[in-house]
């Protein structure tokens, strides 16, 4: 059996939005999807996120494969904690959503959320890093910073979607 773990983003989880939208629009029976609550009324503090991130690695068998998908904030804690940890977990692949790398502009600029030096260097699986032009709280700049430090990064920019992609993403159904 194959597993998902999904990180959503900072902003307010409700029917209508964060990541909520878009998870409606990705198929769910063909995975085991593990979706944890994240503290994001305590602001985007790595520390607090990566506990229940680790407790949804912790529910999967070392053996089974699994795809890790953050949107925004949640595809930069997944790369930290890759990036810092040994993972023992069969990692298919990376897929992030409009995530922030922060260092990369002013409004992403706390240094206990950046990567570390030659962070690409700590993992080999394959990445992805989908975002929409007309992103409308993570810059659309933060997508060739991302393939800066991490340069094998397969780069999917949409023209439409904003940060929620309410719509959904054909191409995130496709890697699935």
């Amino acid at each position: 059996m194959e597993h998902i773990v999904f990180v959503h983003s900072a902003s307010e989880q409700t029917k209508e939005s964060g990541s909520n939208p878009l998870l409606r629009t990705i198929p769910q029976g063909k995975y085991v999807w593990h979706k944890q609550h994240y503290p994001r009324e305590k602001g985007q503090v790595y520390e607090l996120w990566v506990e229940p991130f680790i407790e949804s690695l912790n529910e999967i068998d070392d053996h089974e494969p699994v795809t890790l998908i953050g949107h925004s904030f949640g595809g930069t804690v997944i790369m930290k904690y890759l990036t810092e940890n040994q993972v023992t977990q069969k990692i298919k692949q990376v897929i992030l959503i409009g995530s922030p790398l922060f260092g990369c502009d002013d409004k992403f600029s706390d240094k206990d959320n950046e990567l570390r030096d030659n962070a690409q260097s700590y993992i080999n699986v394959p990445i992805t890093h989908i975002q929409s032009v007309d992103d409308n709280r993570v810059d659309i700049k933060h997508q060739a910073c991302w393939q800066q430090r991490f340069p094998q990064m397969n780069i999917i920019t949409k023209q439409s979607g904003q940060h929620e992609f309410h719509d959904g993403i054909d191409e995130l159904n496709q890697l699935l």
